[in-house]
């Protein structure tokens, strides 16, 4: 019994441990975002602080919070509800195709080497295409780059999830009379709450923190997204980190707030899945 005791007591330390290692970045970055510039300077890492609530009014000002805040959430839900529904949709209809069997199975090679391809070979064309189709610095035109770029991780979630699918439950729902599109949505869509979940969370932190696409797709101050205004607070010659930490935790706590709404909802998406599974 003093061996379990103890062995938990060990586990619960290493365990506060490894929390206050994860936290601690964020911590910092809160405290050093109530500094002032001196106190930056003379002693970053100190806890002592005069509370400059200043920095962040400043932070906001400059950083034109309003409107980067809803170019952000615009690129966000656009992005991730297309993904998320045309990449379950396309997964539907590879796994599930028995006519043209194998120009479906070509094309779902063709999006799993996709997934191997560093996203950085295909910005060149990117801008290109964008260009040609009058869609250059525009948050459409990101939108589509987003759709593009996120596809194959998609399909690929979506189909291992499709597979495990029993097709009797189809059969039978085409034996009343449904269209197979009425099959997708009543049978195999309300199913697939645990991928789409993680499809939702994984995408909504990729684009959200995403700060290679808007730098090079979007220019102009009317389209910065949060991470672009928080880079703009780099000078050439020194960094004003109270108000970028100001700046970064601003950023932060639209997404941290949506998780605390929406945990229990989150949390039993992904265990429903799990369970099933």
């Amino acid at each position: 019994m003093k061996k379990k005791q103890r062995d938990k007591l060990f586990f619960t330390i290493f365990m506060y441990l490894v929390t206050l290692v994860i936290f601690y970045p964020m911590i910092m970055m809160l405290l050093v975002s109530l500094k002032s510039k001196a106190e930056v300077v003379s002693n970053p890492v100190g806890v002592k602080m005069s509370f400059q609530f200043s920095n962040y009014t400043e932070a906001f000002r400059e950083m034109n919070y309003p409107m980067a805040f809803c170019n952000s959430v615009t690129l966000t839900a656009c992005s991730v509800l297309a993904v998320s529904f045309l990449g379950c949709i396309a997964a539907y209809a590879i796994v599930r195709c028995t006519k043209m069997k194998k120009l479906f199975l070509l094309i779902n090679i063709l999006f799993m080497i996709g997934l191997s391809l560093p996203q950085q070979v295909a910005i060149v064309p990117m801008v290109l295409w964008l260009q040609k189709l009058h869609l250059g610095n525009t948050l459409l035109g990101v939108i589509f780059v987003y759709i593009a770029a996120n596809a194959s991780y998609a399909i690929f979630l979506f189909s291992g999830f499709i597979n495990t699918v029993p097709v009797a439950l189809e059969e039978a729902a085409r034996m009343d009379g449904a269209t197979p599109f009425k099959v997708f949505w009543k049978i195999v869509f309300p199913l697939l709450k645990a991928p789409m979940v993680t499809m939702i969370i994984v995408m909504t932190l990729r684009v959200w923190n995403d700060f290679m696409y808007p730098l090079v797709l979007l220019q102009g101050k009317a389209a910065r997204t949060l991470p672009l205004t928080i880079f703009m607070f780099k000078g050439d010659l020194q960094i004003e980190w109270n108000i970028m930490f100001a700046a970064t935790t601003m950023a932060i706590l639209p997404l941290m707030i949506v998780y605390f709404i929406f945990q229990k909802q989150i949390i039993s998406g992904m265990m429903t899945g799990s369970v099933k599974m």
